[in-house]
């Protein structure tokens, strides 16, 4: 039998979520804190702290190719595959994320 899957209802739709100024909110789920940010692909969930040195990618911003990038060093991670664009063997975990009618949902593993 397949593990069931986690999904988490983080907000009825995309207006209850707290975005800053950089179109990233820091919301907590299950005791972990988790990153949302709107994208011109929609939104995309990630892990808070920066897999580099821990920086709060909250604090962060998203560049034209849509990468999140960490404040503290300019470390730059893809929302598709959560690597770092300069190669060097970093991963930003990334989460599922689905909006439907009843609401916006993170699914955690």
């Amino acid at each position: 039998m397949p593990p069931k899957e986690n999904w988490i209802k983080v907000a009825d739709n995309i207006g209850e979520i707290p975005f800053r100024e950089n179109r990233i909110a820091s919301i907590k789920i299950e005791e972990k804190t988790i990153c949302i940010a709107e994208t011109s692909f929609g939104l995309k969930a990630f892990s808070s702290k920066c897999p580099h040195a821990g920086g709060s990618l909250s604090e962060g911003f998203i560049d034209k190719k849509q990468n999140i990038i960490c404040p503290v060093h300019g470390y730059r991670f893809s929302f598709n595959t959560g690597r770092d664009t300069n190669g060097e063997g970093y991963f930003l975990k990334i989460y599922p994320v689905k909006e439907t009618v009843e609401g916006i949902f993170i699914k955690l593993e």
